[in-house]
């Protein structure tokens, strides 16, 4: 029984982990956009020029 127990824990602390991991490359990510769209924008108004 004791095992089981253990074993369930560990597998949500993974889980738990993996989600903590991923929504840190989420919000990586998200920067990442945000500064190549600015970037862009910023191309787009020097062609005008």
């Amino acid at each position: 029984m004791d095992y089981k127990i253990l074993l369930i824990f560990i597998f949500f602390m993974i889980i738990i982990s993996i989600q903590y991991t991923l929504n840190k490359i989420l919000v990586e990510l998200k920067e990442i956009r945000k500064t190549l769209i600015k970037i862009k924008s910023e191309e787009k108004i020097n062609t005008r020029d």
